[in-house]
């Protein structure tokens, strides 16, 4: 299993993104799931701001995902959220992190915030893709 987070499935569906096929390689033959949090920010994201192709690619995206509950680590509970680190990115790191897999995150910030707390997760991290609107 690979957990995805809302930028990593952003990255997935936008349109002219080059970083998708990078991802599907790394992903191939993986279950991909998303948290409740993850997905429920994606949805937003993809309806308020997503074009008609990029919404109909997210539609299309979600059949692949198993949707996980929010179950963080312990370990993330304690984290103190920040400007960079804020809740939702605790909850879906910190889920990765008690299921013991990789989270694929573009949010390098959020990420660092967490390692000056002393909590290193375990992340493939890739560059962030907007949504274009198309």
């Amino acid at each position: 299993m690979i957990n995805l987070d809302t930028g990593t499935a952003i990255a997935f569906v936008a349109e002219e993104s080059n970083l998708r096929y990078q991802l599907q390689s790394y992903v191939k033959n993986q279950s991909m799931v998303m948290t409740q949090t993850a997905i429920a920010e994606f949805r937003n994201i993809v309806q308020t701001i997503g074009g008609e192709r990029e919404q109909q690619r997210g539609i299309n995206f979600e059949k692949y995902i198993v949707i996980i509950p929010d179950n963080p680590s312990k370990r993330a509970l304690n984290l103190q959220p920040t400007r960079k680190l804020g809740i939702n990115d605790i909850i879906i790191l910190g889920t990765g992190d008690n299921l013991g897999i990789v989270t694929m995150t573009g949010d390098a910030k959020a990420i660092r915030s967490a390692s000056n707390q002393g909590v290193n997760f375990i992340v493939y991290l890739h560059q962030p893709v907007p949504l274009k609107g198309l």
